[in-house]
């Protein structure tokens, strides 16, 4: 057996110890022992390679893995526990328990977190829920968004009906929700600028959120 090969193998080739056993047709131990009385660091924490993998296993693997399933796949955690979840993810003392649709709780509390700045104490992330959890014109949009498959042009977007750019603070009165699409085309306008745009160009789009639709 040829030591300064051992060592080549193992330092520079970064072969495991039993594939280096395996070359030299001894058993790893052995192999161990004499890179140690060559003065060898053993270091099991440095990436190795094994034996490579033939196509002929490689084939075997891919057989066996056809058509296999996750064992996870399709199974949803309980609500229960979900629940338990996100309000210690929260951090919160808030009754979660009271808005009973989770997967609408679930959208509004990711808000909550996007805007942390200004909705991280518990009562302004309760005070956002409660109104719109509860709000007409957020729950058409929400509805709406999930009876198109949840289409991203229909998803709902939180907008500030005065904007930003015109000076206003972040306040919750001042928030409402219009559609993704809606609320990219609104841009800086605050609200009655934007009603009456559309109104002057004839702007139309099923994508606008429209007072008669909140009456049907």
């Amino acid at each position: 057996m040829n030591i300064a090969e051992v060592k080549r193998l193992y330092e520079i080739e970064f072969w495991t110890l039993r594939r280096i056993a395996e070359h030299f047709q001894t058993n790893h131990h052995m192999i161990k022992r004499k890179l140690e009385a060559a003065g060898v660091v053993l270091d099991s924490r440095c990436r190795r390679f094994g034996r490579p993998i033939t196509n002929e296993r490689k084939a075997q693997i891919g057989n066996q893995s056809r058509g296999r399933k996750a064992w996870n796949k399709g199974i949803r955690t309980n609500e229960k526990t979900v629940r338990r979840m996100m309000k210690s993810r929260m951090r919160t003392n808030i009754d979660l328990d009271v808005y009973s649709n989770l997967d609408k709780l679930q959208f509004l509390v990711r808000l909550t977190s996007k805007h942390y700045q200004y909705l991280g104490s518990d009562e302004t992330r309760k005070a956002f829920l409660d109104k719109f959890y509860f709000d007409t014109q957020f729950n058409f949009l929400y509805d709406q968004w999930q009876s198109t498959g949840e289409n991203k042009w229909y998803i709902p977007s939180l907008d500030h009906k005065i904007s930003k750019f015109n000076g206003a603070i972040w306040d919750i009165d001042n928030l409402q929700f219009l559609t993704w699409f809606e609320n990219r085309a609104k841009a800086e306008m605050n609200q009655d600028e934007w009603e009456k745009f559309k109104i002057d160009t004839h702007t139309t789009s099923d994508l606008f959120l429209m007072p008669s639709k909140l009456e049907n």
